[in-house]
């Protein structure tokens, strides 16, 4: 059996590694804070108890029990817990077990599925338990969760909704109106819109700008261009609308994420 450990800030209560599943349950402290941050590997994070803000790329989130959030790799945020603190459980994957982990993982977003409440209870009481039955029932409970989400997050996701992601991927730095768009994918643009936003957590625009913001880190990467060559590069024709944009999305200016990368070499 292969092992491994993901990690995140704060110290597990419960730590189990189920063949390809590491599954832990951390608490935090009342009125704390995690600063900006991201991790390695792409996981999921079920809120067990209390509450907490979550900020990223501009956006706050709030988090009470029963949320299930996904984290893709890299995903850039911070957290700030309320006055009870809070208890998270957190699922890694060795292997994405199929195309839907896979979709599932690959963009930050936020389900609540209609049964949370009881698979919340029944991993809770798994990861408690320590009789020879404890483990097979913990990756049953976990992967029907998991089962859950993957399908919560297929029905968001109109059929024509791939059509569009592929325009958008292939060109980031193209500029299609919602009504091309929407003639490509056969709808109104209205509904476009509308649909766009639920399945994807963000408007088309908002997109886009991720796409390019993407573009961009990796352009950083490069010493030898310059954050103005960068924000040229990447579409943003004012270096301080780049700039902007770059600290809402990631939370750190282009000069801050290029000097963290050199000081990580």
């Amino acid at each position: 059996m292969q092992h491994f450990q993901r990690t995140n800030y704060g110290q597990p209560e419960q730590l189990r590694q189920l063949g390809g599943l590491q599954i832990s349950a951390t608490p935090y402290a009342g009125d704390g804070a995690l600063p900006l941050h991201e991790h390695d590997d792409a996981y999921l994070c079920l809120v067990a108890a209390g509450s907490y803000t979550q900020q990223s790329g501009g956006a706050e989130i709030q988090c009470q029990p029963g949320l299930l959030l996904t984290h893709p790799q890299g995903h850039r945020h911070a957290n700030r817990f309320g006055p009870q603190g809070a208890r998270c459980i957190s699922i890694f994957f060795t292997d994405m077990a199929g195309e839907g982990v896979s979709r599932l993982l690959g963009e930050h977003r936020q389900l609540r599925l209609a049964d949370a409440d009881r698979l919340l209870a029944r991993i809770a009481r798994e990861l408690r338990a320590t009789d020879d039955a404890a483990a097979l029932a913990l990756q049953s409970a976990v992967l029907e969760l998991v089962a859950q989400a993957c399908r919560a997050d297929d029905e968001r996701r109109p059929a024509w909704l791939q059509q569009v992601l592929d325009r958008l991927h292939d060109d980031p730095l193209a500029t299609p109106s919602l009504q091309e768009l929407a003639a490509l994918a056969g709808v109104h643009p209205s509904h476009l819109a509308r649909s766009f936003q639920r399945a994807k957590g963000a408007s088309v625009g908002e997109y886009q700008r991720g796409l390019r913001i993407a573009l961009a880190r990796k352009a950083l990467a490069e010493p030898h261009r310059s954050i103005a060559d960068v924000a040229a590069m990447t579409g943003f024709n004012d270096q301080s609308h780049f700039a902007r944009v770059f600290r809402r999305i990631t939370g750190e200016t282009p000069r801050d994420y290029r000097h963290r990368l050199q000081r990580a070499c």
